[in-house]
């Protein structure tokens, strides 16, 4: 499969990937042949949200490329929209720090456009927001010799 779609949207900041236009089955990369329904190449990009929940993660302790200095973790997450993606570390994340890496916690993906071409990184997902005190329900101001 070409993944240049993938490559060309990470460049333009959209997380982009497949799943088969004939039973809807998400992967990326898909392969040539639908494990599901045996479709053959019919590969449908998608722009995927990137919110996702981490499925596993290695830490490797050796430098391998002077890129990426040891130790940094690799992860594989499970997107909302179904296919599972490897990808990196957001910078400072790391299992056991606080916010670090917990198998089954909520992650966002972003790009990294600094390295060429642009890879996807993950950090925690920010919790929801909170909503504001209700603000609809005003009691009236108390006036000086008013019955109570």
């Amino acid at each position: 499969m070409d993944v240049e779609p993938h490559v060309a949207a990470l460049r333009r900041g959209e997380l982009r990937v497949t799943r088969c236009g004939g039973c809807g089955l998400p992967a990326f990369p898909l392969p040539r042949t639908c494990p599901s329904c045996g479709a053959e190449d019919a590969a449908e990009w998608f722009t995927a949200s990137g919110r996702g929940t981490l499925w596993s993660f290695a830490v490797f302790r050796r430098t391998y490329l002077p890129e990426h200095p040891a130790p940094y973790a690799v992860l594989v997450v499970e997107l909302a929209e179904g296919p599972r993606l490897v990808g990196a570390a957001a910078d400072g994340l790391a299992p056991g720090a606080p916010g670090g890496l917990v198998v089954g916690a909520p992650v966002t993906a972003e790009v990294d456009a600094r390295s060429d071409p642009p890879r996807v990184v993950f950090r925690p997902a920010l919790p929801p927001t909170p909503p504001g005190p209700d603000t609809t329900a005003r009691s009236a101001p108390h006036r000086e010799g008013a019955a109570r």
